[in-house]
């Protein structure tokens, strides 16, 4: 089969690094598409503004001149007349199946191009519209105004597609209550369990990062942008030092809030219980070595599913997550991990807080963690994928 992925996030460049959840899902899934005989294109923002191309095996890499986006450090704006290349590089490459990743510009030009070309398209709903309310409270009164608009584009966009799917039936309900037409397909993300299993904690590692030894590791893993809800964690700080002092929070990422978040860790005087890593290539074997190091994981954001949390457990790490979004169909409250209310810096301290006072109840969650993480072998999502393409094909 021949299959073009569309997307504004993609890991394409070290100069350029995008670190986020559709960037590792659209990386994985293209390089098993690849291992396995199928064909594959996928059409991105350049990591420089120079447009290029590049052939690796059964892969193509169609690069759009683009410039950095000023609201977000890890993305890409498009330029416009690399918008105008889209229809040529389909002509080109002829695909049996498009598979967008986002309802932006690159998405909606390709989407226009493949509806005349006659081409099936597809479109997979990475996250709720909370993501996109979070970059418009600057607007004030106006924002909910704004945020209608929003998911009036969404919904348009989803509807002129042949099929939709999400990774988790709490965000397929959503999308079906939007008013989307089109059939939605329910398809879990998986974890690479070959590389997140448990272990001992590496002390070379620790010494890299500077993470000190004989703490309470609170760890996490993702985007400093503002939709991920690091000011939570950064006040639920005092809370959890309050019962465990001996506790020390390891930040990994990067993001376009960072230095906000830096800022607010120096006012509220943190600056001895954190640490901030910046960007690790999720690729790398130290990802996998600071997994296993940590006491706790923490997810304060409203999810789709949450890949870092999933690559926690089955690193075997309790979870201690916001009972919002698609969090609340991975973990189950009490079961395979702690829930705290959404945003209340109190109920995020006090969660961490159990967990590491209470070592059998955080016995309990990495083994509930390891349990569901072993039903979510990635080989099995992928598989599931393939088959939405061949339904929507036929």
């Amino acid at each position: 089969m021949r299959i073009l992925l569309a997307t504004e996030s993609y890991r394409s460049s070290s100069k350029n690094p995008s670190f986020s959840g559709v960037a590792i899902f659209v990386d994985r899934l293209v390089r098993y598409l690849a291992k396995n005989g199928h064909r594959v294109s996928i059409i991105v923002p350049s990591p420089e503004f120079s447009e290029k191309k590049k052939l690796t095996d059964n892969i193509t890499i169609e690069y759009l001149p683009s410039w950095p986006n000023p609201f977000r450090s890890n993305s890409r704006i498009v330029a416009p007349f690399g918008l105008t290349a889209i229809r040529g590089i389909i002509e080109r490459f002829h695909p049996d199946i498009i598979h967008l990743q986002d309802p932006a510009e690159i998405g909606v030009t390709v989407l226009r191009a493949a509806k005349k070309l006659g081409i099936p398209v597809i479109i997979t709903s990475h996250s709720y519209l909370e993501f996109a309310s979070s970059y418009l409270r600057f607007l004030g009164p106006l924002d909910k105004v704004v945020e209608k608009m929003v998911l009036d584009h969404i919904v348009r966009v989803y509807n002129d597609c042949d099929a939709v799917t999400a990774p988790t039936g709490a965000l397929t309900r959503t999308i079906k209550k939007w008013g989307v037409l089109p059939k939605v397909y329910t398809v879990p993300n998986g974890v690479e369990l070959d590389r997140f299993f448990p272990g001992p904690s590496d002390l070379n590692v620790m010494k890299k990062y500077g993470i000190p030894k004989n703490k309470n590791i609170i760890l996490y893993v993702g985007r400093l942008d503002k939709d991920k809800s690091i000011e939570t964690i950064l006040k639920s700080v005092s809370h959890v030092l309050l019962a465990h002092r001996n506790s020390h929070f390891v930040f990994i990422g990067d993001g376009s809030s960072r230095k906000e978040y830096e800022e607010l860790s120096k006012t509220l005087k943190l600056e001895k219980s954190i640490i901030w890593t910046g960007y690790i290539s999720h690729d790398s074997k130290d990802m996998v070595e600071i997994y296993r190091l940590a006491d706790v994981f923490v997810m304060p954001s409203i999810e789709s599913y949450g890949i870092a949390a999933l690559e926690a457990m089955a690193s075997g790490v309790p979870v201690v997550a916001a009972n919002a979004g698609g969090l609340r169909e991975l973990i189950k409250n009490g079961r395979n991990g702690k829930l705290f209310k959404f945003g209340n810096p109190k109920s995020l301290g006090m969660a961490i807080a159990s967990v590491l006072s209470d070592k059998e109840k955080a016995k309990q969650y990495r083994q509930g963690g390891l349990m569901l993480a072993s039903e979510h072998d990635l080989s099995n999502s992928l598989k599931q994928m393939v088959k939405v393409y061949e339904t929507v094909v036929r």
